[in-house]
């Protein structure tokens, strides 16, 4: 699902802050909505909510950082700069969740940083794309570990509506201390309908699910198989875009060696850090 938002990224014409503000809008709805149907309770104390809201101002940067990597690059270049996000989350998940360290984890996300100054050496042109598809990365690393603490106490659907509407205050902040809060274009008939689906299959139901999932398997596990995004993502755009995002060798051999990291993590964690 998550594979798709770049797609859609760059099929809504909107600017970066203008998508991310009505995909926050439509999602925090329907969540509310379904939060309401299934008799899910929302409350919790003054201070759990000012925490969650806090954690949703991130979770509100990193989408727009996303979605203005692939507004200022191509979808291929801001999912090469988002695969970095397993680098950020190896360091911060044991400080974060107070879990041992494990060697391996930094040695792939190095694995994973090679593979980007690969690509920056044959993509300079797109070295801004790169830059705001890090910091999503980075964005994205912070809550997906933490989140993994706060499953333990609040429900996923609690979570993820607390964060959306935190999200979306910091998006709203953004727009109206730029003056344009007003000035919010309505989406057209087809970029309605792309945000539609964004919001409410691509997030509101796709980020209930990776929180909740958090229960069963550790925050880096989750985002070391998030980093599947880039390769679905770049797989879909080359299928519906074609030559636009036909991008160098030297590309292609950089995400070659994050494809690597991927799929042998997991056989490696097992075979050297078995407990974890």
């Amino acid at each position: 699902m998550w594979g798709f938002t770049p797609v859609l990224g760059k099929l809504i014409s909107l600017k970066a802050l203008d998508l991310v503000w009505w995909r926050l809008v439509i999602s925090s709805l329907s969540l509310f909505l379904y939060i309401r149907y299934k008799g899910i309770s929302l409350k919790c104390s003054l201070k759990d909510v000012f925490y969650l809201l806090g954690w949703g101002a991130i979770v509100g940067l990193h989408w727009f950082f996303f979605y203005h990597a692939i507004k200022v690059a191509n979808v291929s270049i801001a999912l090469a700069g988002f695969s970095t996000i397993t680098l950020f989350a190896s360091i911060m998940q044991p400080i974060m969740l107070k879990k041992n360290f494990f060697w391996g984890d930094v040695l792939y996300g190095v694995i994973i940083a090679a593979g980007i100054l690969v690509i920056l050496q044959f993509e300079k042109f797109y070295a801004m794309g790169i830059l705001f598809g890090v910091l999503a990365a980075l964005t994205g690393a912070m809550f997906g570990i933490y989140n993994g603490k706060l499953i333990k106490k609040h429900d996923a659907g609690k979570i993820t509506f607390y964060e959306f509407s935190g999200a979306l205050l910091t998006i709203s902040i953004i727009q109206i201390y730029q003056g344009n809060f007003f000035k919010i274009p309505f989406p057209g008939s087809n970029d309605l309908i792309y945000l539609i689906i964004l919001g409410l299959f691509c997030t509101t139901l796709a980020f209930t699910l990776s929180v909740q999932i958090l229960r069963r398997i550790d925050p880096l596990t989750v985002i070391i198989t998030n980093n599947l995004e880039p390769i679905y993502g770049v797989v879909f755009s080359l299928l519906i875009f074609g030559e636009s995002e036909m991008m160098s060798g030297g590309f292609y051999a950089g995400a070659s060696l994050l494809l690597m990291a991927v799929f042998t993590y997991p056989f490696f964690k097992r075979k050297f850090n078995p407990e974890l």
